[in-house]
Parts: C-alpha cells; sequence; structure tokens
C-alpha cells in the first residue's frame, strides 16, 4: 500500500521559507503574488493492511514528520 503524507505549517505560524521565496519573487518583479504556503509530502510504500498502515503512518508522522505545535498533517492513500 503507498500512503502520502502532506505537513504544512498551521494557519496562523510563519512559513519562513514561504516568506522568503515570497520576498525574492517581489525582488526579481512579481509583485503581484499575494501569498505563498509551502507543504512538505513524503510517500511511503507499506506491506501493512490498509488499517494498520494507516495507523502506523499517522504514528511516524505525529513523532517524527511533525512539531504539532506548529504544523499539521493529512494522510491519503494513493494505491494498494
Amino acid at each position: 500500500m503507498r500512503i502520502r503524507v502532506e505537513v504544512k505549517y498551521l494557519e496562523n505560524v510563519e512559513d519562513p521559507e514561504a516568506l522568503s521565496i515570497q520576498r525574492n519573487l517581489s525582488l526579481l518583479g512579481y509583485g503581484n503574488i499575494n501569498r505563498v504556503k509551502t507543504y512538505r509530502v513524503y510517500e511511503f510504500e507499506t506491506s501493512l493492511d490498509e488499517h494498520d498502515s494507516f495507523e502506523e503512518i499517522n504514528t511516524i508522522s505525529e513523532k517524527i514528520l511533525t512539531n504539532p505545535v506548529i504544523q499539521e498533517y493529512k494522510i491519503e492513500k494513493i494505491s494498494d
């Protein structure tokens, strides 16, 4: 089974990489870009059934991939 995890900053948390990109775009003349957001995407392939795969990837997401104080994540099935 393949599972995708998308990690992003919480709504009211500053995203330093996105701010840097937006600042650089403005310097390059792309001043009409009002907002930039960054996401990290992880793709896992497991040999577990769907329930166990989601449970394991959820634990990995909480313990390793994110800082729950400033980030959130979404898990979705890609394929079997």
